[in-house]
Order: C-alpha cells, then sequence, then structure tokens
C-alpha cells in the first residue's frame, strides 16, 4: 500500500505475534509504503490483517495491492486524487470512490463495487467477476474472461471482453461515446429512453436484438441506423460467437 497522507494511523493483527511478521512501513518522498512482513513455516493456520485509518481530510493519492488478501475499502467515502487497486485473488470491496482518476484491476479476483466517479476509470480482470452500482465517467474495460454488470452508467466508455464473459451495462444519462465487443459470449446494454444516437451492431456468429428496429437496416451481419434527431452520440456493439441486446 503506498500513500501520501499527512496523518495515519496502521494497526496489524496476526494469529502468531513475531516481530519478523511485522508489516514493513517505509517513508520517502513524502509517501507512507506499507509492506507485508514474512510468514511462518509451514504457515498453515496464520492469518493477519491490517488496519489502515486516513484524516478525513486526506485528497491525495492511494494504491493498495494484495495478491490472495480482500481489500476491504467498504464504510469510507474516497474522495481522492488518484486511486488504484490492484488484486490477484481476494475480493475487492469498494462503497464509494469519487476521484480525477481510478484504476481497479483483478486477477481472479471479485470486484465489488458501490459508486465510483472519475473522469477516467479504468477496470481490468482476467478471470474475475466486476459489479458496480454505479460508474460515472469515461470507462475503460478490459477482460480475458470476467462478467461485468453495471447496474447504473453515467458518461461514455469502452468495454471489450477479449474472450469470454457477459456484458450487462445500463446507461442511464451517455455524454460520449460508448461501444463494447464480446469475442465469445452475450452484450446485454440498456440506453435511455430519449437517446439519439447513430447504432451499429456487428456479429459473425450472433444475432442482434433491439427494440428500435424500425430505425435499423441490416446488411450482410451489420445492422446500423440512426435513432431520434440529429444525434452526436455514437454506440457501437461487436460480437464474434455471442449475442447483442441493446434496448431504450
Amino acid at each position: 500500500m503506498v500513500l501520501t497522507p499527512l496523518y495515519s494511523i496502521i494497526k496489524e493483527y496476526m494469529t502468531k505475534n513475531n516481530k519478523r511478521y511485522h508489516a514493513k512501513v517505509t517513508r520517502h518522498d513524502g509517501r507512507i509504503k506499507i509492506s507485508e512482513g514474512g510468514k511462518p513455516f509451514p504457515r498453515g493456520g496464520f492469518i493477519r490483517y491490517i488496519e489502515v485509518y486516513l484524516p478525513s481530510s486526506y485528497q491525495n493519492n492511494l494504491h493498495v495491492t494484495s495478491t490472495n488478501g480482500i481489500i476491504d475499502l467498504t464504510r469510507i467515502n474516497l474522495d481522492l486524487s488518484t486511486l488504484r487497486v490492484d488484486n490477484t485473488s481476494g475480493t475487492v470491496k469498494l462503497d464509494r470512490a469519487a476521484c480525477s482518476d481510478i484504476y481497479l484491476s483483478s486477477t481472479r479476483g471479485a470486484l465489488k463495487l458501490g459508486m465510483i466517479k472519475a473522469s477516467r476509470i479504468r477496470l481490468e480482470t482476467t478471470s474475475g467477476s466486476i459489479t458496480c452500482g454505479e460508474v460515472n465517467g469515461r470507462v475503460t474495460y478490459k477482460s480475458t474472461s470476467g462478467n461485468l454488470d453495471v447496474k447504473s452508467a453515467i458518461g461514455s466508455g469502452s468495454y471489450r471482453a477479449n474472450n469470454s464473459g457477459k456484458l450487462n451495462v445500463v446507461y442511464t444519462e451517455v455524454t460520449g461515446d460508448v461501444s463494447f465487443f464480446n469475442k465469445n459470449d452475450n452484450i446485454r446494454v440498456i440506453l435511455p429512453a430519449d437517446l439519439s444516437f447513430s447504432f451499429e451492431a456487428t456479429t459473425k456468429n450472433g444475432s442482434v436484438s433491439t427494440n428500435f428496429q424500425q430505425s435499423l437496416k441490416v446488411k450482410g451481419r451489420t445492422t446500423s441506423g440512426i435513432v431520434g434527431i440529429d444525434p452526436i452520440i455514437t454506440v457501437k456493439v461487436e460480437t464474434k460467437n455471442g449475442n447483442s441486446e441493446v434496448k431504450q
């Protein structure tokens, strides 16, 4: 964990107390770095966790990394410059974060998110699932085989599932272009009922389903058209071996 606080409190708990197991805390260039200490060998039954308390006025940078632990950022409102969380196999829990930049990644652990807001939001996973109550900003999402479920999205974004994993995104407000790609699974997108947009959906071995088909034309494996009046927004959807469902 790396942070640049004015003042912080660090508490560490472990089932077997040994100075060699204590976390390593270093200061450099106005930053505090908290690194995991050693472990007993064999380490069966050994458990530890760290609590970090930040001042309520803290608005700088926070970077949290874990290999197989739970990162719990619930019950706090993170109002920061940047937030970065990298996890391998543990669960990341977050209630609320409002930052300039947010980057959340996981190899195979789940990301369980409440409300996240930032100018730039990057969500990346290999095989872990991501659920989000509300995302607000320009989203860049990439996965290999994880599922994405966003209950409410505001802004714009690019979503790519490069192998498999369902994409399920509900947009309540669209402020810029949005695009979705899924190689071997399904895409489901809900758009605002009053949104005007240029639409293009392409599939190789799947189907395209909309509730505004009267505004569209089908040519080969591409479905396209203009929905509404004088659109400035573009919505693109592409699958190789999956179905696309886009509705208002």
